[in-house]
């Protein structure tokens, strides 16, 4: 192709993905197109700068693609019935499905029939988070606004508290140790709390009564007082009383010391 400087570089450009090398450095730019090389095994390198062959996809005893699908591009593209990175695994959900029958409890993903589970779940079925905040402290507010339409969720409990989307008041709670939160009042809310299928889906059974401290008996309080005021009042009645009895006994024997006296003086003699 006949071309000048300016339009030889613009054509040199096109040949270039993200500014990297031309034809991916596996083929030559001829006005603007690559024309890729040949590879080793018969086929050729293709796509518009070159990037792609199907000679390098992941192997799997010692076959590409383990024989069970065809290289697209540096990934293998599986043949029905199976699946993997390398279609080394028979497509199957066996070993992945929990006693209830959900694929890795709604938490994970089965590859090759085994669950691969969100960050934090365990194998074998993504049951349980060791290192995941307990329900019994994250929906504690969300407890307190379905059972009793208290706390700081009550004007948008629905809304705020979807993950539990089953609950219901209980006269009795099932054997085992409960989980309790302190709701406005300062009463202890006693619940269990079940986690579902999925990441953030629960189920909460909540007692109906609640374990509140008990108020203070207004009766019970005047009349100590009163009790009180008049315990002081006779103690200090008391105290008047033996100080003015101390006192009159004190004159009483000043005045007998004095006519003691009198009684005994001698006589004057005339």
């Amino acid at each position: 192709c006949s071309i000048g400087e300016k339009d030889e570089s613009s054509l040199r450009t096109a040949c270039r993905k993200d500014n990297g090398t031309e034809c991916e450095g596996r083929g030559n730019c001829v006005c603007g197109i690559c024309q890729c090389y040949a590879l080793q095994g018969g086929s050729t390198y293709y796509g518009k700068h070159c990037e792609c062959e199907n000679e390098s996809c992941e192997k799997f005893q010692n076959k590409l693609c383990g024989g069970n699908g065809k290289c697209r591009c540096k990934n293998c593209t599986c043949d029905a019935g199976y699946e993997g990175t390398a279609c080394q695994c028979k497509k199957s959900d066996e070993q992945c499905r929990t006693p209830s029958g959900s694929v890795c409890s709604g938490r994970g993903t089965c590859q090759c029939n085994q669950c691969k589970c969100i960050e934090g779940y365990q194998l074998p079925y993504c049951l349980t988070c060791p290192a995941c905040q307990t329900p019994c402290i994250t929906k504690g507010k969300c407890i307190e606004c379905l059972g009793f339409q208290t706390g700081p969720f009550s004007k948008n409990c629905s809304q705020t508290c979807k993950s539990i989307n089953e609950f219901e008041m209980v006269e009795t709670l099932p054997p085992g140790k409960p989980c309790d939160v302190r709701d406005v009042e300062n009463c202890r809310v006693f619940f269990v709390i079940k986690q579902l299928d999925g990441e953030d889906n629960y189920s909460a059974q909540i007692l109906k009564t609640r374990e509140c401290p008990e108020l203070p008996n207004i009766y019970k309080i005047i009349g100590g007082s009163i009790a009180a005021g008049a315990m002081i009042g006779l103690v200090i009645l008391l105290i008047i009383k033996g100080l003015l009895y101390l006192k009159d006994l004190k004159e009483y024997r000043r005045f007998e010391n004095e006519r003691k006296k009198v009684k005994w003086m001698p006589h004057l003699c005339t």
